[in-house]
């Protein structure tokens, strides 16, 4: 044999008695640990291996096929047939046994003499080749959890949609935050040929710490959106030519310099309000008793008008066909939504408050909350939500948790709300006929220590409200967590529906998804489950000071929530895989709500950024199916010394890797649960789409959502489609032609799946990646369009892949 090949085979030997002596040794940790026997016994006989080809010895071979055995046995005991979770296992002894065979026929036996022919060789090598081939040939493809049945989704309202017109005039397309558009124009058959409409770029870069989130409106033949620093945009609906423009220049204060978002408008038309207010105040009584109404002529301005929050905390309105401030609306055009509350403590960011959803109006009534500082000190101002009236701007009612159900009557001036109260920060909704508004709740800040939590902060933490339009007086409030220790702050606009039941009743429901996973679906007249609701015992053993919750709540619906065990631990590879095992079995970690220590990191999942986040979700309000998206992250958590922390360098955020939570015994340290590659640590997908069928509450169909091209992984960018499901943000869009688009996903496209199926039908490819949720309608040329801002993925860390950009798809005039 020369030189080259002996040298060669020696190489190989040593490879593999290294990456044997890697799992050998982290495989007796694991054991240590109480973990799997499994990669021990496998690091052994790589070392076997190893060895036997370094000398090259036949054994080899039957070594890598022994092992290439065993390894599918525990590989299908402990997986089943889950593709994402057998690649890592299989995937590099099955390689192992390929090089080894392709090597055979230079091993020799004892004596010396040759043990394997090249036709031996040169089969088995095949044979192995082509499980390799196979298992690459089915990365690109997306392997459902949960497989449709097929059938067709049953008709259960016809006239689902149509109230709204040909528009979009809400967030949520209405005030039931459905996100439903029973246009079929663009249908399952022909939604592989849709194209770019039009395109118009907004000359906001979604750079330095902003990020498009907005979903347009449409009203009449004009759209409307917002950019990350509020300025106000309509677009002509048919070719996206730009009307106006109106720039509200906020301030940038320190709390919003890398957290600048507006993720939509509002739209009102007060053509009855100013009715009856003209007739309000203009009935006259003459000598006799008689009344006579002499009410005056409409306005020729603002009659129709655009509501606009900030991320300096101020309220305005816009003339929607000038883009002319509305000057009679608050004090010269705005409102300032700093009244009443407290000053930022010293220790906070200035501009804590601001506000990046969009707002809802109703029946004459404008609903605002507000976002704070997450975790970094006591005292941040009060959560209060108001109603403005939406002609004046005059403040109507307030509702604290502080006073909760007691009263909503807006403060004198003067007066402020009382500091730390749970906040609402996304989107209401509103049911007309029970004139009820939802909103949402989050937690006292700080959220991961609840050592100084008020008994109201505690009574209304992540809960629904149901509110009265007109007063603000409390009707009910379900409590989606007992006691909130890890910012599972409720951030999903309501969705309502009339819901049928088995029994053949109608249930008017509220929908509330959370970053938990759970899905709540109560009676949104008395906040009682429709779905059943189970206190479940969770882990107590907190740290001295914290008071934490026995029980908590979990729905009969959920998803992505099962218990994490350390069979789902993931990797690229079997190796990382191991290191992802030791992590897991060296955390604190007896399920969900397991509290935060400072001896060892705890393991969070459910992580805090979802389960379901602002985004929400979209029914088919046709049929009652529930669309959702999820992020699927496990993250961890630590308490630390504030003066610790300072000593080892780290830097505080509300968002980041530590923060302060001053004015608390603790800091908290926290990141996403990753392997040394950067990639998660637990089984994909990290993200996924399902659609509920919420008449039996089953789960139509699951699948993964994104893939892996264009996600970064230490500044790397894979650039190949592995679709194995990747976090999301924003949410999907519904129509009546049977169709979910969706394009918040990590990679570049925007998406369209078949609704009865979750078969992905169109896929088109972006600039930059998405965060927001489309939206379409019919513009006066007749066709139906879908639309969707893109300014980049979400969080990328860099001002690289951004954007300004609207576009707009259509179906070509010949289809």
């Amino acid at each position: 044999m020369t030189n080259w090949k002996i040298w060669t085979l020696r190489v190989l030997g040593i490879i593999a008695l290294l990456l044997g002596l890697a799992l050998t040794i982290g495989g007796v940790w694991l054991i240590a640990l109480g973990g799997s026997w499994f990669y021990a016994i496998a690091g052994i006989a790589m070392m076997v291996i190893g060895f036997d080809v370094f000398r090259r010895r036949s054994l080899a071979l039957w070594v890598a096929y022994g092992l290439l055995i065993v390894d599918l046995l525990w590989s299908f005991w402990e997986v089943g047939f889950d593709f994402w979770q057998l690649v890592p296992r299989i995937m590099v002894f099955l390689v192992f046994a390929l090089v080894v065979s392709i090597v055979s026929p230079a091993l020799r036996k004892k004596n010396g003499e040759k043990s394997f022919s090249a036709m031996f060789a040169t089969v088995s090598s095949v044979v192995l080749a082509i499980a390799v081939i196979a298992v690459l040939a089915n990365m690109p493809r997306p392997h459902a959890l949960v497989t449709a049945s097929g059938e067709k989704s049953p008709v259960v309202y016809s006239d689902a949609g149509k109230d709204s017109g040909n528009d979009w005039p809400a967030w949520g397309r209405n005030t039931k935050g459905n996100r439903y558009a029973q246009f079929d124009q663009i249908n399952k058959s022909n939604v592989k040929d849709l194209k770019v409409a039009w395109t118009y770029h907004t000359g906001d870069l979604a750079v330095d710490g902003a990020e498009y989130q907005v979903t347009p409106l449409k009203v009449d033949d004009t759209v409307y959106l917002c950019t990350p620093l509020n300025k106000v945009i309509a677009l002509d609906a048919t070719t996206g030519t730009e009307k106006w423009r109106y720039d509200p220049k906020p301030q940038i204060f320190q709390s919003t310099k890398g957290w600048k978002r507006c993720r939509g408008v509002g739209y009102t038309d007060l053509t009855e309000q100013y009715r009856q207010a003209s007739a309000n105040h203009s009935v006259q009584t003459d000598d006799n008793g008689n009344s006579s109404n002499n009410s005056a002529a409409l306005p020729s301005a603002c009659l129709k008008r655009i509501v606009v929050t900030t991320i300096d905390a101020r309220l305005f309105t816009l003339d929607a066909e000038t883009g002319k401030l509305c000057e009679g609306f608050g004090d010269n055009g705005f409102v300032d939504l700093t009244v009443g509350l407290t000053k930022e403590p010293p220790t906070s960011d200035q501009g804590s408050y601001n506000i990046t959803s969009a707002p809802l109006v109703a029946d004459g009534v404008i609903v605002v909350g507000g976002r704070l500082n997450d975790n970094l000190t006591v005292g941040e101002p009060s959560g209060v939500v108001r109603g403005f009236d939406a002609i004046t701007g005059k403040i109507l009612w307030a509702w604290d948790a502080a006073r909760g159900a007691k009263d909503s009557t807006p403060l004198p001036a003067g007066q402020t709300y009382a500091p730390e109260t749970p906040n609402f920060w996304g989107t209401a909704a509103y049911d007309p006929k029970l004139h009820l508004v939802y909103f949402p709740t989050g937690n006292q800040t700080p959220d991961f220590w609840t050592g100084n939590r008020h008994p109201y902060s505690d009574e209304y933490n992540d809960s629904i409200v149901a509110v009265d339009i007109k007063t603000g007086k409390e009707v009910w409030h379900f409590r989606t967590a007992n006691r909130d220790q890890f910012d599972y702050d409720v951030s999903s606009q309501p969705i309502l529906y009339d819901l049928p039941r088995p029994d053949g009743s109608v249930v008017p429901v509220v929908i509330q998804l959370t970053k938990r996973g759970e899905i709540f679906v109560l009676d949104r007249r008395n906040g009682q489950p429709v779905y059943p609701v189970e206190q479940r015992a969770v882990a107590t053993d907190a740290m001295p000071g914290m008071n934490v919750a026995p029980t908590q709540p979990f729905s009969a619906l959920s998803v992505g929530t099962e218990r994490l065990k350390e069979s789902d631990m993931w990797g690229a590879t079997i190796f990382d895989q191991l290191v992802c095992r030791i992590a897991f079995k060296s955390m604190r970690w007896e399920g969900e709500w397991t509290p935060l220590s400072d001896k060892k990191r705890t393991l969070i999942f459910p992580g805090y950024y979802g389960g379901m986040n602002w985004g929400g979700g979209a029914i088919d309000a046709a049929t009652g199916t529930l669309i959702v998206n999820d992020i699927r992250m496990a993250q961890w958590g630590r308490f630390i010394k504030q003066d610790v922390a300072v000593k080892i360098g780290l830097k505080p955020t509300t968002e980041g890797e530590y923060s302060t939570q001053t004015g608390t015994p603790w800091g908290v340290e926290r990141s996403m649960f990753v392997s040394p590659l950067g990639i998660p640590c637990f089984k994909p997908p990290f993200g996924s789409l399902t659609a509920i069928d919420l008449v039996t509450g089953k789960t139509k169909w699951q699948v993964p959502l994104g893939s892996i091209q264009d996600a970064p992984v230490h500044g790397f960018v894979p650039g190949v489609y592995i679709p194995v499901g990747m976090p999301t943000m924003g949410g999907p869009l519904v129509t009546g032609g049977g169709l979910t688009f969706f394009h918040g996903s990590l990679d570049y496209y925007i998406r369209a799946f078949d609704s009865d199926t979750g078969k992905e039908l169109w896929r088109g490819r972006l600039p930059v990646g998405g965060q927001g949720a489309p939206m379409s309608y019919i513009g006066k040329d007749g066709k139906q369009y879908i639309v969707a801002v893109v300014g980049g993925a979400t969080r990328t860390g860099t001002n690289k892949n951004r954007s300004d950009l609207v576009i707009a798809y259509s179906l070509p005039d010949n289809k």
